[in-house]
Order: C-alpha cells, then structure tokens, then sequence
C-alpha cells in the first residue's frame, strides 16, 4: 500500500477514533500495523511511531506508572518534532492536530509524576 492508502486505511482511522475515545491500548493496536508498512526512515512512519508513543503514554498514565509515562513521552516527543509538519501531512494530519500531539507529550513528560 501507498503511503496515502495507510492514511486513509481502516486502521490507521480506526486508531484515531479509539485514541480519541481514549482507548489508548485498542488505538495503539490499530496503528502498529500501519506503521510497520510505511517506508522505512520516511517522515510518515516517524510521525506514525510517535502517534503510537503518545498512546502508550496514554495507557501508562491510565496504569498509574508515572516514570513509564515521562520515559515513552519523551520517545514521542522526539519522533513527532522528528517527522515535523511533513510526516503529519504525509499520514492526513492537520497541522493544528499534530500540534496537539506534541503538546500532549511535552504535557506527559512534565506531570506525570503529579
């Protein structure tokens, strides 16, 4: 599949509406795939790898393991600042959403300890 055949995949929008939902586990699980048949080093599959992150903190959070939470949204942070504009572009994203995104992880690095 293309890359614009991921982005608009069943489980590429699937996972986004279970994130939404706040099923971070479900969400993590639909993505994964998806990010595992993007084009090694591409921008997409940065910015699908750092979506899955940002979920993972989701769960962890939900877990109460709040030194799991700065550790993975670190990781997340770092892979969506890495893709940029491009790879959320690249998987469908609007920039305003892919904003959030990394605002979220800057958000779970510093007070999940709280």
């Amino acid at each position: 599949m293309s890359v614009a055949d991921l982005a608009a995949s069943a489980a590429w929008c699937g996972g986004w509406r279970f994130l939404d939902a706040g099923y971070c586990w479900e969400a993590h699980e639909l993505f994964e795939p998806v990010w595992m048949a993007l084009p090694q080093n591409s921008r997409a599959r940065v910015f699908a790898q750092g979506v899955i992150q940002v979920a993972n903190a989701g769960l962890k959070a939900r877990m109460g393991r709040p030194a799991a939470v700065t550790r993975i949204a670190a990781r997340a942070h770092a892979h969506l600042a890495e893709a940029g504009p491009e790879g959320a572009a690249a998987m469908g994203i609007a920039p305003g959403r892919a904003e959030a995104l990394l605002q979220a992880s800057r958000f779970y690095m510093h007070n999940s300890a709280q």
